[in-house]
């Protein structure tokens, strides 16, 4: 099953996770988006890293059912493809709806305050990504599991990035702050009970 997983399945996977980005460069390159493909796509984007986001957070407490234990193969893939739509969410800003000028980067840098929580969440993802190799987990050791928490705050940065910006619609916001709070609260107690049963021994 390794051998089957490492040589055959990746690939797969990789198509999977990267349909979505098939799909809005499809229909970017078919004019669907016009006549401001930029403002939809970085929509679309953001979507998707906090849909992906929330499924690598999923990936923790989906296994305690055991015909699930096997996602534990697709958590990298999962958190390697929410950093790449978060990448994608910035270079659709830069290109598409920034077009690449430094005066309206500026601008919006001082007049919109969420991207800086944007910024963050990026961060925290791109050390995740580049240390979420094997030769990583044995160089870090026990720290790499310290580390990898930070995925925490990358979701808290995610949902501050979103609050931030609502004008009248936030179901958005309101849908993945219920999403990253039920996740987050079961990381909390299930660390709780771990240290209360540590101190009982």
């Amino acid at each position: 099953m390794k051998k089957f997983w490492d040589r055959k399945e990746k690939p797969y996977v990789l198509i999977v996770f990267l349909l979505p980005f098939f799909w809005m460069l499809g229909s970017l390159l078919l004019g669907h988006y016009f006549p401001d493909p930029g403002k939809l796509l970085m929509r679309l984007s953001g979507i998707w890293a906090c849909v992906l986001m929330a499924a690598a957070l999923s990936v923790t407490p989906l296994m305690k059912f055991k015909h699930l234990k096997a996602l534990t193969r697709y958590r990298r893939f999962i958190g390697l493809s929410a950093f790449f739509y978060a990448i994608l969410h910035l270079v659709i800003y830069l290109v598409l709806f920034a077009g690449l000028s430094w005066r309206w980067i500026r601008s919006d840098l001082l007049e919109k305050p969420y991207i800086y929580a944007g910024v963050l969440a990026l961060v925290v993802l791109f050390v995740l990504a580049i240390t979420s190799t094997k030769k990583m987990m044995k160089r870090l050791g026990r720290n790499w599991k310290r580390l990898h928490r930070c995925v925490y705050l990358a979701a808290l940065a995610i949902l501050l990035h979103l609050w931030w910006q609502v004008k009248s619609d936030t179901s958005l916001a309101v849908i993945f702050s219920v999403i990253f709070a039920l996740l987050l609260g079961y990381r909390l107690i299930v660390n709780r009970k771990y240290l209360t049963f540590k101190r009982g021994h």
